[in-house]
Parts: C-alpha cells; structure tokens; sequence
C-alpha cells in the first residue's frame, strides 16, 4: 500500500514496475488529490513473481489502474479523469471502463 485514506474511501490499484516513470506521474496525480477526494492507493509490481498473472496481461501497458477491482485506465491519468472515476466510485457508480488491455496471448518472440 502506497498511502492509505479513511476505511470506507475507494480502494485504487496501481500495477506498475520499477523505473516506471508514467507510473510516478500518476501518482504524483492521484497524491494532489488524496486529500480532496480520500482513497487508498495499492501498488502491484507486475515484475514480482506471484504477480506473474498481471504481468503476462499488463506488461505492454503499464501503468493500468483498477478502482475497486474494477478497469480505470492505462498509461496516463488527468487530474479531471480521477476526480470523475474518484466521485464515481464514492457514491456506488464507478462502472468499468472499456479499453483494459490485455497482453496474455501475445508473444514477440516469435
């Protein structure tokens, strides 16, 4: 866990990586507004062994956030995109968005 809001506040996943650094601006944009509009911020490291399942999904993409397990977005993040998807999910209407990548089939080794 990056930083934690109050209990009932909205849980954001961050799946991001080491030497990330669109990942550092979206924290630095969900960070500004931490204290406006309360949540929890998790982090997954997509390279860490026992998330080998979000790896093989995300690997291309990341950053992706999910807001209560549910699809946000991927590669960046507006302070207005929070705010709606944070207002969304504090009052129950946080709906999953359209676009989640996913990279599980593909292979360039071939």
């Amino acid at each position: 866990t990056v930083w934690k809001g109050p209990p009932d506040s909205p849980v954001i996943t961050l799946f991001t990586k080491e030497d990330c650094s669109l990942c550092d601006k979206v924290k630095d944009t969900l960070a500004a507004l931490k204290d406006e509009y309360p949540h929890t911020l998790a982090a997954v490291d997509i390279t860490d062994e026992e998330h080998q399942n979000w790896y093989n999904k995300y690997k291309f993409d990341i950053p992706v956030l999910h807001i209560e397990g549910k699809y946000f977005a991927k590669h960046r993040l507006t302070e207005e995109e929070a705010m709606k998807g944070l207002e969304e999910a504090n009052t129950g209407a946080f709906l999953e968005r359209q676009g989640e990548p996913d990279s599980s089939g593909v292979d360039f080794r071939d």
